[in-house]
């Protein structure tokens, strides 16, 4: 139940960062990967082999990644952009990549989130962790506290009831009545029916 609720909050926290880049910032990430890393970013948003404008382009990505925490779109997504955010933190980490402290993790970062951005290394820090790497609660604890790279708290949503008015409608009302008055007329009929039928047998 813990692993659920983990994977569950971790996916969250990705969600919660992906939403923190700029159109202009997803498209500088798009426009700096491969061909190969542009390829699998039009398949995940579902726009290979389509026409697509700038606008287009994000629209689809941000779709695909608000609808992809259960299909894995939104991870996929995340590791594809923030690959090279990635690679240059475990080169800055070097021998300690596999398992950095919380200090040697801060100590690199500030230079990350100057070449990179605060929120690409947001986004590429939730994907760790979605990706259970060994140092994820440090990394949590940096998402959550850090002045600088600490998510916003997740938005309430507060939805109310809706009330639907019934508009009148006269013709609408006269079908009704006529097919009560039908319905009611065919009962009787039927009432009637059975009632000759009993006084039939009875003769």
């Amino acid at each position: 139940m813990n692993q659920v609720k983990n994977r569950l909050a971790a996916l969250s926290m990705l969600d919660r960062a992906f939403r923190q880049l700029s159109d202009a910032e997803i498209l500088a990430l798009y426009g700096a990967l491969d061909e190969e890393g542009q390829d699998a970013m039009q398949h995940i948003a579902g726009i290979k082999g389509t026409e697509f404008d700038d606008a287009g382009l994000v629209g689809a990505m941000r779709n695909s990644a608000a609808k992809g925490r259960v299909n894995g779109d939104l991870e996929r997504s995340a590791i594809v952009l923030t690959e090279s955010c990635l690679d240059d933190c475990v080169e800055a980490l070097g021998s300690a990549a596999d398992d950095p402290s919380e200090g040697q993790l801060l100590s690199v970062l500030p230079d990350i989130v100057k070449k990179h951005g605060v929120a690409t290394t947001q986004v590429m820090l939730a994907s760790v962790i979605c990706g259970e790497a060994v140092a994820a609660p440090i990394i949590t604890r940096i998402l959550k506290s850090d002045d600088v790279l600490k998510l916003p708290p997740v938005e309430a949503v507060t939805t109310a009831p809706v009330l639907i008015e019934k508009e009148s409608n006269p013709e609408r009302d006269a079908l009704k009545e006529q097919r009560k008055a039908r319905r009611a007329a065919e009962q009787e009929a039927a009432r009637r029916r059975r009632e000759q039928s009993a006084q039939a047998r009875r003769k």
